[in-house]
């Protein structure tokens, strides 16, 4: 029988395993303005120059806005906005708004003493353009958001794909991975109001 030793350790090593055939190997650490960090796989593309928040895409291309193109995936870390002043569940509710919402699921992380001890999970999709706005049927967006709260902060990893892309649930263990070693800074200032 294992101890709760050897479950922690197995638990960190599976935290950076690698969970796919082809997924990346070599981790970088970014560091947010907003007392944060999170690691990401080197073989993704950041994209932005955002100090407050991680952007990379899973190949290089796409528009700087929000557009992905096909076959590809868009994962961005980042503090909610106000998030000293609303409960995770409003964190939540503000950022699935308008999505229709296809699981929701709480992912432990008990390997992290100061990381994220749980996360929760919600996959939605949207229409790339109002349904009522077009005269062809409409493809969507997926959206795995993975939420979590550390001392007061609300941490948000968005990973957003194509509906038929057949790498979603590449990107899906990538996405994890990452939430999975947000970090807060410490001896930092409290979150923004």
């Amino acid at each position: 029988m294992i101890g709760q030793k050897q479950k922690a350790i197995v638990a960190l090593l599976l935290s950076f395993a690698v969970a796919a055939p082809g997924s990346p190997e070599v981790w970088q650490h970014f560091s947010s303005s907003r007392h944060f960090s999170v690691t990401f796989p080197t073989d993704w593309f950041r994209f932005g120059v955002s100090t407050d928040r991680l952007q990379i895409r899973s190949s290089k291309g796409g528009a700087e806005a929000v557009l992905i193109k096909r076959d590809q995936a868009e994962i961005t870390v980042v503090e909610a906005e106000g998030s000293s002043t609303k409960t995770l569940t409003q964190v939540i509710d503000y950022y699935t708004k308008g999505t229709s919402i296809l699981s929701r699921t709480t992912v432990s992380n008990e390997s992290s003493k100061q990381g994220c001890g749980k996360i929760e999970e919600v996959i939605s999709k949207e229409s790339v353009i109002p349904p009522g706005d077009a005269l062809v049927s409409v493809p969507y967006i997926i959206n795995t958001e993975l939420f979590c709260e550390i001392d007061g902060h609300k941490i948000v990893t968005v990973l957003r794909n194509w509906e038929d892309d057949s790498r979603q649930e590449d990107y899906q263990n990538v996405a994890l991975q990452m939430a999975r070693s947000i970090r807060l800074a410490r001896g930092k200032p409290g979150p923004r109001v």
